[in-house]
């Protein structure tokens, strides 16, 4: 699917390592709408140590824009490209832009129990922010599950405190 001329859409771009805030800064100045993902993380330097924001997902920043505007978002120093998926820009949702933005922001710590769950297994998540979601089990280790997002084939790996998952 691709997004109509004239319609703002939600897609992700590739940046160059280590380069998604300044590429979201140059985007911005752009005027683009603009999304990354951060995570506060205490770093241990030989002399200090310091909380830095860093990138939940590394070398991927969301952009909501115009068919048109992507020649400019691909102008941008620092823009490797779109991500696409089946040979298509990938287009993310309104529903899977907001269950990530709550998902990110109801939890500081996330912890899943996960009980006898194989890879392939259908299943609902029966509680917390991603209630009423059918997935597919990708892989469990120990209180780990890996949740894929559906149109950019991305996994976001997550431990969820109190969610339970009732197979299919």
């Amino acid at each position: 699917m691709t997004p109509s001329k004239g319609k703002k859409r939600w897609m992700a771009v590739y940046t160059a390592p280590r380069a998604e805030k300044k590429v979201c800064e140059r985007l911005e100045e752009k005027d683009i709408e603009v999304y990354l993902p951060l995570q506060k993380e205490q770093r241990q330097w030989s002399d200090r140590k310091k909380i830095v924001e860093t990138p939940i997902i590394s070398s991927y920043v969301f952009v909501k824009c115009t068919e048109a505007r992507r020649r400019k978002i691909l102008q941008t120093y620092g823009v490797l490209n779109f991500v696409f998926y089946r040979g298509k820009p990938a287009v993310i949702r309104d529903e899977e832009m907001e269950l990530m933005w709550k998902f990110l922001a109801d939890y500081d710590y996330i912890d899943l129990e996960v009980k006898q769950l194989e890879r392939g297994q259908k299943v609902t998540v029966e509680s917390g922010p991603l209630k009423g979601k059918d997935g597919e089990v990708v892989y469990t280790k120990e209180n780990r599950v890996c949740i894929q997002l559906e149109s950019l084939g991305l996994q976001i790996r997550a431990e969820v405190e109190g969610v339970m998952l009732n197979e299919k």
